[in-house]
């Protein structure tokens, strides 16, 4: 059994400046690069169709390996799982920035997106483990989703200003510097004052990379990344492409038989899955899973959706990162307001109340219908939806990563965190925009701004239809604590079967 430690404060506070920077640095990327969209469409060249997968590429790879870079981090600890994510994500970066081609953009991208996906767990899960006493986990989680709405604030902005003044490349430019900074800081910080968490392998337990070969989900891993990618590529051709193409449906044929595989191999086959058992034996986590789902689902597919809208009635790239500010400061605000808010109003309640506000916010984001509306309508809209948004992604984050026990501390936030950028990826941006753009085309085409209007709004009363899912699960969203402590006994979740009967062959 692992024995947990507190860590001395100031190496609790280093770690957690470090790891919240690193999140900034991820949520910015996003926005830099959603704010750039309609110019590096001009200058790629990219079709309607193609555009998304400048960002889905990022968000499928990002979710398709979340698991298994929790494991990693597990496995070989957070720190070094890390740092091989800040070096990897450096890499792809610089590729963004050099390689003028729309499939070179897109490989970079989806390699940023596997970068991210070995940091972000890793990162989460030292938030966690540097601090052990509830209150201050939750302030912490509560700092981290205030870094993630930060680089919110900043990432269209700086991405704006960087497209209309510079070039779009410079967007790759600004992450490579502040990450590249970023991962020298965490080499001569984390490294040498002893970062917080359980060790790499515990001394009854084989090496890491023995414990490697038994517990990461090689037949899982592969079966979801293929089947979730070859399901976005289907639903973006057929919209496209028109739905009764042989290609597009073999392709989603195809697709659901590799997700139909990859569930079989998890209930049947792994001996320890990488969507573990565990995870499923209690509520609380399977609905804060599928409330991470739609919570991204929303945020993504409303924002792109937004994104294109407002340039659609001739504001500037800078000039819509700019009135996004509002949406990100409300976030800001939420992130420090809720934490305080979690134990006298009680989880469940918190996440009624901001579904709620979500579907009120894009109710009004439906009514828009030129670029005169955005102080009647879209600012407002914005600032309800966020909020709620928010208040759903914290809760969620304090319920289910900070109270699982140290030594899963990686494969849960993994998991919790896959179910976000997939939920962002394939019900977000994908699904909303093939509704977005199938009522556009039965209207008339893009061409007729009737149409358009049409289609932004088809795209949100499907963002609606998520929220209200979220609305009716949140009834059944009863934890039975509300302060971010461990819901396993004495902080302890059953052990991996892999790692249990590895421990058991080498003690015999």
């Amino acid at each position: 059994m692992a024995v947990a430690h507190t860590p001395p404060k100031g190496a609790s506070i280093a770690t957690l400046t470090i790891v919240c920077l690193v999140f900034f640095v991820d949520i910015a990327n996003i926005g830099m690069a959603n704010i750039a969209l309609p110019t590096i469409q001009t200058q790629l060249g990219y079709d309607d169709g193609s555009l998304q997968w400048v960002l889905t590429a990022y968000a499928l790879t990002f979710g398709g390996f979340l698991m298994a870079g929790g494991r990693l981090g597990d496995i070989f600890g957070h720190k070094h799982v890390l740092v091989f994510g800040m070096t990897l994500f450096n890499i792809a970066t610089l590729v963004c920035g050099l390689v003028n081609h729309r499939i070179g953009l897109v490989v970079g991208r989806a390699f940023q997106g596997l970068a991210a996906a070995f940091t972000i767990p890793s990162a989460q899960s030292l938030v966690a483990l540097s601090f052990q006493d509830p209150q201050a986990r939750v302030k912490a989680f509560g700092a981290w989703g205030a870094a993630g709405s930060t680089g919110f604030v900043f990432g269209p902005i700086i991405g704006g200003l960087f497209t209309s003044l510079v070039s779009w490349e410079w967007i790759f430019w600004f992450s490579l510097i502040v990450e590249g900074a970023l991962e020298i800081a965490a080499l001569a910080l984390l490294f040498t004052n002893g970062l917080p968490g359980p060790s790499p392998s515990q001394p009854d337990s084989p090496s890491p990379w023995s414990r490697l070969h038994i517990r990461l989900d090689v037949l899982g891993t592969f079966f979801s990344v293929s089947g979730l990618i070859l399901l976005v590529y289907g639903l973006t051709t057929g919209n496209v492409h028109g739905w009764n193409k042989p290609d597009v449906i073999a392709t989603l044929v195809v697709a659901v038989c590799l997700l139909a595989v990859f569930v079989f191999v998890e209930l049947r086959v792994s001996s320890d899955p990488i969507l573990p058992r565990y995870m499923f034996d209690d509520r609380v986590r399977v609905l804060g899973c599928v409330a991470a789902a739609l919570t991204y689902a929303v945020w993504q597919g409303s924002n792109y959706l937004l994104t294109l809208q407002l340039q659609s009635f001739g504001f500037s790239a800078l000039s819509t990162a700019v009135r996004f500010l509002p949406l990100g400061i409300t976030a800001m605000v939420v992130n420090f307001v809720i934490p305080m808010l979690l134990r006298p109003v009680g989880s469940r309640n918190l996440l009624l109340a901001s579904w709620a506000l979500c579907i009120a916010g894009l109710v009004l984001l439906c009514r828009m219908a030129s670029a005169d509306d955005y102080w009647r309508l879209c600012l407002p809209g914005m600032i309800l939806y966020i909020a709620g948004v928010g208040t759903v992604y914290f809760v969620g984050n304090v319920t289910v990563v900070a109270t699982a026990s140290e030594q899963l501390q990686g494969t849960v936030s993994g998991v919790y965190n896959m179910f976000l950028n997939v939920g962002g990826a394939v019900l977000g941006v994908a699904v909303l925009t093939v509704i977005s753009d199938s009522v556009t085309s039965n209207r008339g085409g893009k061409q007729d701004p009737g149409a358009l209007l049409d289609g932004y709004r088809a795209g949100y009363y499907g963002a609606i239809a998520m929220a209200a899912l979220g609305l009716v699960l949140g009834v059944f969203f009863k934890p039975s604590r509300d302060n971010g402590e461990p819901r396993d006994g004495n902080g302890e979740s059953p052990q991996p079967p892999g790692d249990a009967e590895a421990a058991q062959g080498q003690k015999a």
